[in-house]
């Protein structure tokens, strides 16, 4: 079994990204409910970014005022939508990886734990392979920094039912660090987001159209690719795949390959 990996290029709406997920997770569903012998549908990994939203988890459904709503929303430039995911109030959109990761936990061998700290250490790996150090804390998510001074780099919501694992994560990669000024990371107000171009800053590498590696010389045969951040649509492909590469290795039952899909290579002469 491969992980099957459908990434969305461009912007996709997130109603259109929520329905591409609610149609994978309804083929679990159904695939229980007929007690079928036929092999279960295998896991998905979606990967899109989309245009500026914000969506409030499952424990702030109906929590927030018309007034708050209207603030997220920021005179129309920017959706919210209510989410059934695990969290509290996030932001997606352009130059963030939203990668939501449809799968059976049981035919993976994972719990809700396990499953989430799966999600996390594909972002830490992800990152690492850029010389980028990510860690997770107390605090729900994936961060980098100094101690003390942690900024959150990636979010983690996810939604269960009937052991069937959707939603996923949020990994900050060029997205424009202002629009998190309207939320409040985990409900940590002292803390701050970040993203890996951000990140960046303060690394040294190779410039210009044919770079190649970041790294330090001095460690011989542990230079690694650099995210040509001229080359946004690149750099987001890079990323997404780099993370389906890192899920994949991990997921149990898989091969550790992971197989680029269109929507129509997985549903045949369907249109959602």
């Amino acid at each position: 079994m491969r992980l099957r990996h459908l990434h969305l290029p461009g912007l996709t709406p997130y109603l259109r990204a929520s329905a591409i997920q609610d149609h994978l997770v309804r083929l679990h569903l159904d695939h229980k409910a007929s007690q079928s012998t036929a092999p279960a549908p295998g896991p998905v990994l979606l990967t899109f970014q989309t245009p500026p939203t914000y969506t409030c988890g499952r424990r702030e459904v109906g929590a927030l005022s018309p007034e708050q709503i209207a603030h997220l929303r920021a005179d129309g430039k920017a959706h919210f939508y209510e989410a059934l995911r695990g969290g509290q109030t996030t932001f997606h959109g352009p130059g963030q990886v939203t990668a939501y990761l449809i799968l059976s936990l049981q035919e993976h061998s994972l719990n809700a734990r396990t499953h989430v700290r799966l999600l996390e250490d594909s972002v830490i790996s992800t990152c690492e392979g850029y010389w980028l150090e990510a860690y997770t804390t107390e605090n729900p998510g994936v961060w980098t920094g100094p101690c003390q001074d942690e900024r959150k780099l990636a979010s983690v919501g996810v939604h269960l039912r009937r052991h069937i694992a959707s939603h996923g994560v949020g990994l900050n990669v060029t997205v424009k660090l202002w629009w998190f000024d309207r939320i409040v990371a985990c409900g940590l107000p002292e803390k701050k987001a970040t993203s890996i171009k951000e990140e960046y800053q303060d690394m040294e590498p190779d410039k210009g159209p044919n770079a190649k590696v970041l790294g330090p010389p001095s460690v011989p045969g542990k230079r690694r690719p650099v995210l040509q951040f001229y080359d946004i649509p690149r750099v987001m492909r890079q990323v997404a795949d780099g993370f389906a590469n890192q899920v994949a290795a991990r997921l149990s039952g898989v091969d550790g390959k992971v197989e680029n899909v269109t929507e129509n290579g997985l549903w045949p002469g369907e249109v959602l």
